[in-house]
């Protein structure tokens, strides 16, 4: 029986692969990674521990991304989490430690306590 911490390694690096995948071949990805980059870095949208995008200063356009971002994450959460035999929710907060190391420099992160971090 392996260790849990390498059951957690495993697991989030095989849910960082899916979401890296995902993202080159779900269709208007490229366009919503496009906007999802440009409000990030306009500080109007941020990621969540919950491992989705949520808004943080509502701006035109804002929440339409933040819903097309997160209704493609959900299903890639919930297909690894029907293949791992987890919730969504762990999924999301593995996928979340791994979006946050790999978003651009100045991106707002919310922590599980309701704070705010910068990248």
């Amino acid at each position: 029986m392996k260790p849990i911490a390498s059951n957690f390694a495993m697991l989030a690096r095989r849910a960082f692969l899916a979401l890296a995948l995902a993202l080159l071949v779900l269709p208007g990805t490229a366009l919503a990674q496009e906007d999802l980059d440009r409000l990030r870095a306009d500080g109007v949208l941020a990621e969540s521990y919950t491992g989705y995008v949520i808004v943080r200063e509502p701006a035109s356009g804002a929440q339409a991304v933040a819903d097309r971002v997160n209704a493609e994450r959900r299903t890639i959460y919930q297909q690894r989490a029907t293949e791992q035999g987890v919730t969504p929710d762990e999924i999301g907060r593995v996928y979340a430690g791994q979006i946050i190391k790999k978003a651009p420099v100045g991106t707002w992160f919310q922590n599980e306590d309701g704070s705010w971090v910068q990248r």
